[in-house]
Order: structure tokens, then C-alpha cells, then sequence
């Protein structure tokens, strides 16, 4: 069983690795997940099956070993959230950020987790190989209850990046898949002042009940994020938007 492994796709514009600790699903059970569409499962089999990768952290240590002190990005993780409730029971991403650090490699945590991540943030704050990033893209709690039904409030996860860069985390927000342009927009006015670089990619491949000027929203979007002197990479879903 491989655990670190070289993204494609879409998986690639976050970083050059990733490893999957948990797999099956996620618990968050977000809509505009593509997950269930790509194993082909019903949404709700996926949110009740995730579960632990047999032997993932022995097999993550060796293959750590193997590249120790490489210079690439390793994201945490791409497919399935690396604090969904199953990490209060097993630590596994705790365990597993440990081996990374222990092999002076890149970590790049992404999560919905909010304050649940927070607990390793001891481990972050004296490593300077890692950034931690948190995925938001509504500021209104009605939508991101609609759309995330699962995943902890939109405050929590706030509150943890506000966490992470007081004590001197690197920063980043995946505003992705942006469904509101408005509250994304918010968002980064919001947060600039807390994160250290931006991913902001569109929803393409689920139909919205209202069409979007998704131009506009770019050109809004960059124009902001170039006010503020803000740190941004732009998704391939977004700059090869003509509609």
C-alpha cells in the first residue's frame, strides 16, 4: 500500500504529494464533494463509511524515510478531511504529522476541522517546514449548513487559522469551490490579515440554482486580492472560465 503518492488533476495545484490516512469517505458529507461521484457511491454511504487505512502509519514511516528531507509539499490531505471525528478516536494525523517532521519533510495540512486541528498545533509552531490551511467558502452559517451539513461552523474553523498564525503557523485558505461570489469575497477581506496565501477555485462541476458571472467574479477577485497585497494562486477551474 502506497501512502504518499504524486497528485494529478486538480489534486496537483495544491501540492507535488499527498497521503490519504483516512479513506472510504468523509464524514463532512459536503455536496459539491466530487468524491462519491468518482468511486461511484451514493453521498450518504460515503459519509457512514470512512475509516482508517490499515497499517498507514507503518507504511507512511518507511516510505518517509525513503525521501527524507525532500523539498516537496506534502498535502494533508486532498480526498478526505485529516480531522473528520474519527481522528478524536485514533490521532492518526497527529501520529502521522510526527513521522513528516521526524523526516524533515514538507507538510501542508488542509481541513474543515476547525478547533479539532488545533490540537496540533504544538507540533506545527516549531517546525518551519509546514503550513496549515483551512477550507471556508461561505460567510453565511445558513449556507454552509446547507452545503456542508457535517462540517464543523464556519467560526470554528475561523478561529483556527486566527489560532494557528498568532502562533506563528504559516497560513493558507483554500476558498474553493466558491459558490456565493459575494461571501467569498467577504471572506478574503475578512481573513487577509491571517493568511499567508490563497487558493480560490470555482464550483464546475455541479449545476447552481442561480447562474453565476464567473469573468466578473474573477476579475473582482483578483483585484481584491492585488489591493491587499495578498499571496494567491488562482485554480485552473477559475482562469479557464469564459462563461
Amino acid at each position: 500500500m502506497k501512502v504518499i503518492y504524486k497528485t494529478t488533476g486538480d489534486a496537483h495545484e495544491f501540492a507535488p504529494l499527498a497521503v490519504i490516512l483516512y479513506y472510504g469517505g468523509c464524514a463532512y458529507g459536503c455536496l459539491y464533494c466530487y468524491g462519491p461521484r468518482t468511486i461511484r457511491r451514493m453521498r450518504k454511504s460515503v459519509e457512514n463509511h470512512a475509516r482508517l487505512r490499515q497499517d498507514v502509519l507503518r507504511c507512511l514511516d518507511r516510505e518517509a524515510r525513503r525521501i527524507r528531507g525532500d523539498d516537496s509539499e506534502i498535502l494533508v490531505s486532498f480526498s478526505s478531511d485529516p480531522y473528520q471525528p474519527l481522528e478524536t478516536r485514533f490521532k492518526t494525523t497527529r501520529q502521522a504529522i510526527r513521522i513528516l517532521i521526524d523526516n524533515r519533510l514538507r507538510v501542508m495540512i488542509l481541513t474543515k476541522g476547525g478547533m479539532l486541528a488545533a490540537r496540533d498545533f504544538d507540533l506545527l509552531e516549531s517546525y518551519d517546514r509546514c503550513r496549515f490551511g483551512t477550507s471556508v467558502v461561505f460567510t453565511n452559517q445558513t449556507d454552509a449548513s446547507q452545503w456542508e451539513p457535517n462540517a464543523p461552523p464556519i467560526a470554528d474553523r475561523i478561529k483556527a487559522i486566527h489560532q494557528a498564525h498568532g502562533r506563528g503557523i504559516k497560513t493558507w485558505v483554500c476558498l474553493e469551490p466558491v459558490i456565493d461570489p459575494d461571501q467569498a469575497l467577504e471572506l478574503i477581506r475578512e481573513l487577509h490579515p491571517v493568511t499567508g496565501h490563497w487558493k480560490v477555485g470555482i464550483l464546475n462541476y455541479r449545476k447552481l440554482p442561480n447562474p453565476v458571472n464567473w469573468i466578473k467574479f474573477r476579475e473582482d477577485a483578483t483585484n481584491l486580492l492585488d489591493s491587499l497585497g495578498a499571496d494567491y494562486h488562482l485554480m485552473q477551474s477559475l482562469t479557464e472560465t469564459y462563461v
